[in-house]
């Protein structure tokens, strides 16, 4: 957090997803709504405590198998881990997947804050320049109807409006000093509440009119930095759905 340099590139890694194995699925508008109800339900399990736990198998034939399963889950929780090591297999530290969700890096001179609002319960959609939200958790934390979240990404998706003249969302690929000024100013002039919006949204979705063509070197700019312009850079998960292809962007602090 305390390093200045942008985190464009130096910070943020990408994933790029493979297709999925059915055309008609790939569709732009089918694959977000479907990435996005997926993520949700990652998020949904998650919380409630229903993940299983990522583990590292040393010897998959001793350990990756119902047996091992069924004696490790009757094993105290501060136990399990030994049982498991008997094993020898390693259960992997997955307590930062919280910080997938609600999350963003706040820009700050000479050390940068981690911000998290887990209350929040709307997301952030990123196209052209603009910046769309809705709510995609009900007040019960429960997943909104998929009609309607396939029907706020058609909307958005539809919305004829051109490019931004003068992108607010380049500024995160600034270093760090300099964003933090700027950021500073823009709070300053009255903006505190639509920057809360962002950090707090469970993640960021941007969407691209670009096509890879099967293009890895395309694929790897499009994902990691694109023309800087519809990303927003601090967001701890960005889904990157483009015409042809999804990754994911995200801040690695």
């Amino acid at each position: 957090l305390q390093s200045r340099d942008p985190i464009t590139i130096n910070v943020n890694p990408y994933m790029g997803f493979p297709n999925d194995p059915r055309p008609e699925y790939n569709d732009q508008l089918i694959r977000a709504s479907n990435v996005l109800i997926s993520s949700l339900r990652f998020l949904r399990s998650l919380r409630s405590n229903l993940l299983e736990p990522e583990v590292y198998h040393l010897n998959p034939a001793k350990s990756d198998n119902e047996t091992f399963r069924r004696i490790v889950s009757i094993v105290p929780n501060r136990f399990a881990w030994y049982a498991a090591f008997l094993f020898k297999a390693f259960p992997l530290d997955v307590s930062q997947y919280q910080s997938l969700f609600n999350g963003t890096r706040i820009p700050k001179h000479g050390q940068d804050e981690l911000f998290n609002d887990p209350t929040a319960k709307h997301m952030l959609v990123i196209r052209n320049g603009h910046f769309y939200i809705f709510d995609v958790l009900d007040s019960n934390g429960h997943i909104k109807d998929p009609a309607y979240i396939h029907g706020c990404l058609h909307h958005i998706l539809t919305d004829r409006r051109e490019k931004v003249e003068n992108p607010l969302a380049a500024l995160t690929s600034l270093d760090r000093d300099s964003w933090a000024t700027l950021r500073q100013h823009l709070v300053s002039i009255g903006n505190a509440d639509a920057l809360r919006f962002i950090d707090s949204a469970v993640f960021a979705m941007v969407l691209l009119d670009e096509v890879m063509n099967e293009d890895p070197i395309k694929m790897s700019h499009v994902m990691l930095h694109g023309d800087g312009t519809n990303y927003w850079f601090d967001k701890c998960m960005e889904l990157i759905i483009a015409k042809d292809r999804v990754g994911m962007n995200f801040e690695h602090s």
